[in-house]
């Protein structure tokens, strides 16, 4: 099997965070498993999520702009997307 083929049957985690370190963290610890989508604000995921749909959310909670709780809202008032799991995440 390719790793191409491997790719496309793993699950899709989007992980959604604005600090990097966090994010490298996620993505270290999950990506032998699933593929991970990286992106550093609420804006950014909501971009994403208007072309493709992740299996799970990783979402951190206290982020500047459109903190997590606000991006939740957005992403429960998108119709294709609002079913989609969603974990909250913070460092508080």
């Amino acid at each position: 099997m390719s790793e191409t083929e491997v790719g496309d049957s793993r699950k899709c985690i989007l992980a959604v965070d604005d600090t990097a370190i966090v994010l490298t963290r996620i993505a270290d610890t999950l990506r032998s498993d699933y593929e991970v989508i990286t992106v550093n604000s609420g804006v950014r995921a909501l971009r994403y999520l208007e072309q493709e749909r992740p299996d799970l959310i990783l979402l951190d909670i206290e982020m500047p702009q459109k903190n997590g709780i606000e991006t939740l809202q957005e992403i429960r008032m998108m119709q294709d997307r609002k079913d989609i799991p969603v974990i909250m995440l913070t460092g508080v």
